[in-house]
């Protein structure tokens, strides 16, 4: 009996001041305090889980359930939060919803290789996206001084290109992608191009209303005086 108080004393004082706390009356562990809450709390002080290039989990699973998971792949660097679909340690079971990468601090969802601060493979739904434009809005279209392409020029670049200038091609689409600010921008200042156009095409409709009606007016003046014949 007295080797076996020995052997509890040993452990008490290896765990430090607050061993008494390992097993209170509720159940919880406590380190660090003496009334634990949660089956496990840890007051003023930080927790190590240590690996050297290996992958660390922390699970929640349910039996034969689904269940959660934060990971720490140590061999690339990665924090990993997602769901798996059955109580295993099995990781082919995971699917990382958030990901994290430590060399850039990317964030990547549906991705373990994010290339930007936030990279989603999939779709976002959302009410409502706010961009901070890199590039300036192009209301210089209006300006005086801005060179306004002809129809004439347009129309060979479109037939030589076969897409709008300052417009990338198909092709540059499928290997770039769009950035949506600067292509927001672009498309803006093709639409202010058009309204320019079709303030000129307007300009040109309305002086030939008017010659139209000065060519019937001297119609009519002929057709008198040729009456009057």
């Amino acid at each position: 009996m007295k080797k076996v108080i020995f052997s509890i004393l040993l452990v008490g004082t290896s765990l430090g001041v607050n061993a008494q706390n390992i097993f209170p009356a509720n159940g919880g562990v406590g380190i660090g305090t003496s009334s634990p809450t949660t089956k496990l709390q840890v007051n003023e002080g930080d927790v190590t889980i240590y690996g050297l290039n290996t992958s660390r989990y922390l699970r929640f699973t349910q039996d034969n359930l689904q269940g959660g998971f934060i990971n720490y792949d140590g061999t690339n660097n990665i924090l990993n939060i997602g769901v798996n679909n059955v109580n295993s340690t099995d990781n082919t079971n995971d699917m990382n919803a958030i990901s994290i990468a430590r060399a850039n601090g990317n964030i990547g969802i549906g991705t373990t290789t994010p290339d930007m601060k936030l990279t989603v493979k999939g779709n976002i739904h959302a009410e409502e996206v706010k961009i901070d434009l890199s590039v300036p809005a192009p209301d210089y279209v209006f300006k005086k001084e801005y060179n306004l392409r002809t129809i004439e020029d347009l129309e060979q670049y479109i037939k030589e290109n076969s897409h709008l200038p300052e417009i990338p091609s198909a092709k540059e689409f499928e290997e770039n992608g769009v950035l949506q600010g600067e292509m927001d921008m672009n498309l803006l200042k093709k639409i202010e191009e058009l309204t320019l156009y079709i303030i000129q095409q307007e300009k040109k409709l309305q002086k030939l209303e008017a010659l139209d009606a000065k060519y019937i007016e001297l119609q009519k003046r002929l057709d008198k005086l040729e009456a009057q014949n």
